[in-house]
């Protein structure tokens, strides 16, 4: 499944994903929630859950990945956009093709963020606790 916009795509292709693991690697390394992940356990969160990669002129730009049991939840995890290409609405419009992916549509969403906020909420998502966040069924 794949999104194009203003000269960027959203692919879920997971192999795709794994061909720039090192690149996943260094945006997670420059966040506060994960960077000290080795790269085998950053492989295998790939491979065990439904990802997304941001594409420019065939380079990762942007990352996140949801683990889900399809049924009840989902947890958005992960989202990441390179600081070269902020500012420019790809974390919005990653956002938003999470929460439309018929797999999560209908699905209750929780994450966590320290910082944001204000992006989350206009997907629906709403404060639990100074970190937690989740989106109503439906």
């Amino acid at each position: 499944m794949k999104c194009e916009f203003e000269g960027y795509t959203i692919n879920t292709d997971k192999a795709l994903v794994l061909v720039y693991v090192d690149r996943v690697k260094d945006f997670l390394s420059d966040s506060y929630w994960a960077r000290d992940r080795s790269i085998e356990l950053i492989k295998k969160t790939i491979e065990n859950s439904f990802c997304y990669g941001v594409y420019h002129d065939d380079e990762l730009v942007g990352f996140a990945r949801v683990v889900s049991d399809y049924a009840t939840m989902f947890w958005t995890c992960d989202v990441y956009i390179d600081k070269s290409h902020r500012g420019k609405g790809l974390g919005k419009k990653l956002i938003e093709y999470i929460t439309e992916t018929p797999e999560f549509k209908n699905l209750r969403g929780i994450l966590a963020t320290r910082d944001a906020h204000g992006l989350y909420e206009q997907f629906g998502f709403e404060r639990v606790e100074s970190r937690f966040m989740t989106r109503p069924v439906g």
